[in-house]
């Protein structure tokens, strides 16, 4: 039995949502909560969604802000993390230092936010899907180094994209379960040596090491997404290796309908 408050602006929240919000704590079937995370899938519009429409916050700052907004605050006695609702999928490329810098340098890393979750997303589905069936998009010389790296491999680029991810998820979750001091060194070790021996033992090629550098660095730069932005990039794997980069953008067409439907 945990002490649960919803904190609102009267004149500001919609009294609609806040219904909602409301009908869907009291339906709520738990009897024990730990966290307010255990709220999160109640609370969520469309709960088979890979993206949620609720958001998470433990700086007070950024909780009033949203308040002021007509957002719905929940807070869930015995934690810091304060659930947000309605929650927008743009607000996952803001943070509270946009507000204090220059609106040039602001607008600057919003945008460079967008191009990193589009290449987190697509970049090795794009390459796999353009490297498979569509060679020629690709100019003349890197064609001629993809062609040379992947002769000697012995899987095609779609096996080889969701190995290498798949082992780059291990080394992930391997760093973030082991203490900090440890955890750093079995990722920053672990990547040197198996993409290395990878690449020597011909079983990578070069070319997909450096597409899953770039799509680490992007992902790390969304970090309050990354969760389905991580599944997504298998999925357009998967996509982009078996109906072609058409096919692939179409599956974005759809993720993209889904982000539209999210709401309250």
């Amino acid at each position: 039995k945990t002490d649960i408050a919803l904190c609102y602006l009267n004149g500001a929240v919609s009294p609609e949502i806040l219904q909602k919000v409301r009908a869907r704590l009291q339906a709520c079937p738990l009897e024990t909560v730990l966290e307010s995370g255990y709220l999160q899938p109640f609370l969520d519009g469309r709960p088979l969604s890979l993206f949620t429409g609720v958001g998470l916050s433990e700086r007070p700052d950024t909780v009033c802000g949203k308040i002021t907004e007509g957002r719905i605050a929940v807070f869930v006695d015995g934690t810091p993390m304060v659930l947000i609702v309605p929650y927008l999928f743009v607000e996952n490329f803001q943070s509270l230092d946009d507000y204090a810098d220059r609106p040039y340098f602001a607008a600057f890393t919003r945008w460079m936010k967008y191009i990193a979750f589009f290449l987190a997303t697509l970049l090795p589905g794009l390459f796999v899907a353009i490297g498979t069936f569509h060679p020629a998009l690709f100019p003349t010389p890197m064609l001629y180094n993809l062609a040379s790296s992947e002769a000697s491999q012995p899987f095609s680029l779609m096996l080889e994209a969701l190995v290498i991810h798949f082992i780059y998820e291990l080394m992930r979750e391997a760093g973030l379960r082991l203490p900090k001091p440890i955890g750093h060194a079995v990722g920053i070790i672990g990547g040197l040596v198996i993409g290395d021996a990878a690449v020597q033992a011909g079983l990578i090629g070069a070319p997909m090491i450096m597409v899953v550098a770039l799509t680490a660095m992007s992902s790390f730069v969304i970090p309050q997404i990354y969760e389905p932005v991580a599944v997504l990039r298998f999925a357009f794997i998967l996509i982009g290796g078996c109906f072609t980069f058409f096919g692939l953008m179409l599956a974005f067409a759809a993720v993209l309908v889904n982000l539209c439907a999210i709401g309250p």
